[in-house]
């Protein structure tokens, strides 16, 4: 959602000056305020609707005239966005530059009076056109440029500037010269973003430590401010000792650990009936063809979405992106790894080089995706 407000100013018949407004003997500067609903479609493109409320007056002095004009103005129109085809999508750019297409309905009404006096010589609509209100109503197509600054994830201050052109030429209730008159739109305003979550899947519970049952990994303190670190549980000691309650100044060191039970290697003996060779398979090396760390990077719910489009999204070869379900969701992710390790590297060159801020590690059995971390 945007709200905006600027000026209003006219370029047809009936003004003093082609291009720069006057400001005395009747002004030509007029304000307009504007609420629109946006929605990106893509990294490129987006669709709004307008609604703008607006003044616009003109004089002509040579003709002994002046009028002024006040507007209602519905569009919907197209945003491009310019920096992403140009250059790499990146999801927080601070700086964005779009271009504006679109077409309206103007319901107008326009009063023209007489230099000096101020005698009403001519109306517009003013009750006898179809728009409401007895307004004329006329078609409109306009074009501009716009600026987003972005403030955080969800505020951003925008510019924007955009010609109107009229497919009449009694906006200001003159007919001559160009046959279709042009107003622009000038204004500064502020978007608000509403938040919405896309599907992570279950969070990975975390858990904290006695010192009893302090982990066996010895630098499992010496870590990054907010990296989720997996050690081996020792269960002896836990099984020996007694549990004691854990201070607040210990519970913040050990909120990010994830403690793993350790992996107990199992076999399993075959016999042969005509032979004594015994056969030995790893439960380890068994479980590990079945399982697999990947790094998930978009979630769709019911609808699946084009590989392709995801590709130019995230800027990541179609080829490597894999497209599974998962509660109703379609889920996509990228690589294969047999440890948490591998993993977590790649999500992070993910998120620092294909600006993917939400990407992150999953675990898959058998092809399908578990609820948390193993």
């Amino acid at each position: 959602m945007q709200i905006n407000a600027g000026t209003s100013l006219f370029f047809g018949d009936v003004k003093q000056y082609q291009w720069w407004p006057v400001t005395n003997y009747e002004n030509e500067w007029r304000g307009g305020v504007s609420l629109q609903l946006n929605r990106q479609l893509s990294p490129v493109f987006g669709i709004r609707g307008q609604g703008l409320y607006g003044k616009l007056g003109g004089t002509r002095r040579a003709w002994n005239k002046y009028f002024d004009n006040s507007y209602y103005e519905f569009n919907i129109n197209t945003t491009v966005n310019i920096n992403n085809i140009f250059s790499r999508y990146k999801q927080k750019r601070f700086l964005n530059a779009y271009l504006i297409v679109g077409l309206g309905l103007l319901n107008y009404n326009t009063y023209v009076y007489q230099l000096g006096t101020k005698t009403k010589i001519q109306t517009v609509g003013g009750g006898n056109g179809k728009g409401f209100g007895g307004r004329t109503l006329e078609g409109s197509f306009h074009g501009g440029l716009g600026l987003d600054i972005r403030i955080n994830d969800q505020l951003s201050v925008n510019l924007e500037s955009a010609n109107r052109i009229m497919n009449s030429d009694m906006l200001d209730g003159h007919v001559s010269g160009f046959k279709y008159d042009v107003f622009n739109y000038t204004a500064v305003g502020l978007a608000y973003k509403f938040a919405y979550k896309k599907n992570k899947g279950p969070e990975t519970k975390k858990s904290t430590i006695t010192p009893e049952n302090k982990p066996k990994n010895k630098n499992y303190n010496k870590r990054n401010p907010g990296e989720v670190q997996v050690v081996e549980y020792d269960y002896g000691a836990s099984n020996t000792s007694k549990s004691k309650d854990v201070s607040p100044s210990q519970k913040n060191k050990n909120d990010n650990l994830i403690i793993v039970p350790p992996i107990v290697e199992t076999e399993v003996i075959v016999e042969k009936p005509e032979t004594d060779d015994v056969i030995i398979i790893s439960g380890e090396l068994e479980n590990s063809k079945a399982f697999e760390y990947r790094v998930q990077i978009l979630a769709k719910y019911g609808k699946t979405m084009e590989l392709n489009k995801i590709s130019n999204m995230y800027n990541i070869p179609a080829s490597q992106i894999r497209q599974d379900s998962h509660n109703s969701y379609y889920i996509y992710t990228v690589g294969s790894y047999a440890t948490y390790e591998q993993a977590r590297q790649k999500r992070n060159q993910l998120r620092n080089q294909n600006g993917i801020s939400d990407a992150f590690v999953v675990a898959f059995k058998n092809g399908k995706r578990l609820n948390k971390l193993p």
